[in-house]
């Protein structure tokens, strides 16, 4: 009796679970088939697996959306999407339990029921931690933006909806000036032990760094640690967030001035290590991320690591905006310097305003 076919999946060398490379396992003819992706790195040999499932597996004309498997769905849109987004790990983080789940299911097995299976099983997963129904209402929007891209792309004759948790109202996380203040002193208590007598940069050096130019430009984790010497202009004193070149995303990228506190700081580090191209690097090299000392120094500083509370990296975003409404900065001009709409400040930092809802408290 052949065997019964199923999708390709990725697992890892099953002659060496435990150090071999990732192949891609699937049934074909009846016969068991693989192919190694030639990595042991799991977000790497994922990437490889959403290619090659795009090289292979692309019908000559559209499907009925029965016929196209979620898991292909996923890949296709992740192998056009990548390149692009300037945090692929995060993308690829909101993939990974929808190509689990949905293993083995169409585009057009997707209805209410499911949806609800997955998620009070993703809740069941994440019981000990708690799963936020922002992380949920992330990951189906990917699902339903992969469908809709394969609709787009003539892989699928039409569209399958994904109802999607509702948005979760919650209260802003911003940091108080004695929290920031306890922020940036724990950011510098690790030091390194001097070289030859000579001090050298400390551990966390560069996340002091970040500290102050996230809290006094509001700009985003990616921004910051992209920025370069080249976009700093210290005689307009202008920072040049969105330089000729690079990339344009969704995410606005201001000019922004050169605050006057801020411009100490960056010239302290740029004469401190002038051959430097980026601004925040450690020991002369550039960063992908800033996570791990970022929690570091709010575990030191005795902030929240977990639930609503919790300081992440964008939480000094939103500490920017807020400090900039209490200080009842005019709102076109905050908008301007964070690179944020009018809608969107407003309705998250505009109640901190000085001025919001004045004329309705003074008629009362």
């Amino acid at each position: 009796m052949p065997r019964k076919p199923f999708p390709p999946r990725l697992e890892r060398d099953r002659k060496r679970p435990s150090e071999g490379n990732w192949y891609i396992y699937w049934t074909e003819g009846g016969r068991s088939r693989e192919h190694s992706t030639g990595t042991g790195d799991r977000n790497q040999a994922e990437l490889y697996f959403a290619e090659w499932k795009l090289r292979r597996f692309r019908p000559e004309r559209a499907v009925e959306p029965h016929e196209f498997y979620v898991a292909d769905a996923i890949s296709h849109y992740l192998a056009k999407r990548l390149d692009d987004v300037t945090d692929p790990e995060r993308l690829a983080n909101a993939a990974r339990p929808i190509i689990r789940f949905f293993d083995g299911y169409s585009v057009g097995d997707i209805n209410d029921v499911l949806i609800k299976e997955y998620c009070q099983k993703r809740r069941d997963s994440r019981a000990d931690k708690g799963l936020k129904d922002g992380t949920l209402r992330r990951e189906l929007s990917l699902l339903s933006t992969a469908i809709r891209r394969a609709e787009e792309d003539q892989l699928i004759t039409r569209k399958i909806a994904v109802r999607l948790p509702p948005k979760p109202e919650g209260r802003i996380r911003f940091l108080t000036c004695d929290e920031a203040i306890r922020l940036i002193q724990a950011s510098r208590s690790i030091n390194a032990s001097p070289e030859n007598g000579v001090p050298t940069e400390t551990k966390t050096e560069h996340l002091t760094l970040f500290l102050r130019i996230g809290l006094l430009t509001g700009q985003r984790k990616e921004a910051i640690l992209s920025l370069r010497w080249s976009d700093i202009d210290f005689h307009s004193n202008i920072i040049y967030w969105n330089p000729v070149g690079r990339r344009r995303t969704k995410k606005e990228r201001p000019s922004s001035r050169l605050p006057a506190r801020l411009r100490k700081y960056l010239l302290r580090r740029r004469r401190r290590f002038p051959e430097d191209e980026f601004v925040v690097t450690h020991r002369g090299k550039s960063l992908q991320n800033i996570k791990r000392a970022f929690r570091t120094a709010v575990v030191e500083a005795g902030l929240e690591t977990e639930g609503d509370s919790k300081v992440v990296p964008h939480t000094l975003r939103h500490t920017c905006a807020t400090w900039l409404m209490q200080k009842g900065a005019p709102k076109w001009d905050a908008c301007g310097f964070l690179g944020m709409t009018l809608e969107t400040l407003e309705k998250n930092y505009g109640h901190h305003h000085p001025d919001h809802q004045r004329g309705a408290a003074d008629a009362i």
